[in-house]
Formats: C-alpha cells, sequence, structure tokens
C-alpha cells in the first residue's frame, strides 16, 4: 500500500511539474508576443503565430475578426503603420491549458503615439490561444475588447 502511495504522489508531482512547464512557457510566449508588437517587428510576430487558415485576430478596431495567418499578418502590419510608437503590456494573465490548447486572459494596457503626433492609450481585456505545434506554444487567436 505504502508502494502504490508512493507512486501516486511521484505521479501527482511530475503531473504538476509538467503543467508548470507549460504555463511557463505560454506567459513566454505571450511576453514575447507582446515585446515584437511593440517593437513593431513582424519578422518576431511571425514565429510566435501558427501559421494556419484557421487562426484569426479582433483588434479593438476591428469590424470584423481577421481569419487565416495571411490577413492576420496583414492586420499587424496595418495596425504598426497607425503608431510610430507602441507599446502594449498585459497585466493579471491567468492560464488555463487543456492538451496542446491554451487560453491566456488578462488586462492589456497600451500607450502610443499615433504616425499623426496624437497620443493614444487604453486598456482593453485580452484573450489568446495557443496551440503547442512541435514543441512550441504558437498563437491561434488573438482579441482584444476595448475597456470603456
Amino acid at each position: 500500500m505504502r508502494i502504490l502511495a508512493f507512486v501516486i504522489l511521484l505521479l501527482a508531482n511530475v503531473v504538476a511539474a509538467h503543467a508548470e512547464d507549460a504555463e511557463h512557457a505560454i506567459l513566454s510566449a505571450n511576453e514575447a508576443f507582446e515585446k515584437a508588437w511593440s517593437a513593431h517587428d513582424i519578422a518576431a510576430i511571425e514565429k510566435l503565430w501558427a501559421h494556419e487558415p484557421y487562426v484569426f485576430v479582433v483588434h479593438p478596431s476591428s469590424k470584423m475578426p481577421e481569419i487565416g495567418w495571411d490577413k492576420v499578418r496583414a492586420s499587424f502590419v496595418a495596425q504598426m503603420s497607425h503608431y510610430s510608437e507602441f507599446s502594449i503590456s498585459m497585466s493579471g494573465a491567468k492560464v488555463h491549458i487543456n492538451g496542446d490548447s491554451a487560453v491566456l486572459v488578462g488586462l492589456e494596457s497600451f500607450t502610443g503615439k499615433r504616425t499623426s503626433g496624437e497620443a493614444a492609450e487604453g486598456k482593453a481585456i485580452g484573450t489568446r490561444g495557443f496551440e503547442k505545434k512541435d514543441g512550441q506554444w504558437l498563437m491561434v487567436f488573438h482579441q482584444a475588447t476595448p475597456v470603456k
């Protein structure tokens, strides 16, 4: 009976450590996305996203979702073209992992300067989806709902 209890405890610790590793990897990918977007680095964003027909993005200014990698990429290029300076960060991020899929939600804050020189800032509830492919957590969606 003691051996069984020991094995169960050992397996529980392994599962908990694996979940912590996955959560850390997702939070790191999320932070890399924020840094890439803030730096207007589309090449870095490309490396963080799954290039699939089902990925999507909904920016605070979106009228409709942009679906498919080519449209998602184009939407980030278009968003970046509106700002000479831009910084985004998320606070209070919570992660839910289910196998090779994960959802992250938190409060996004952004500041920037539009190309017109006008200052911009705001907050949005950010929801981001990830999928594990070849050992890497890649984004499959990003939606930002403005907080008024």
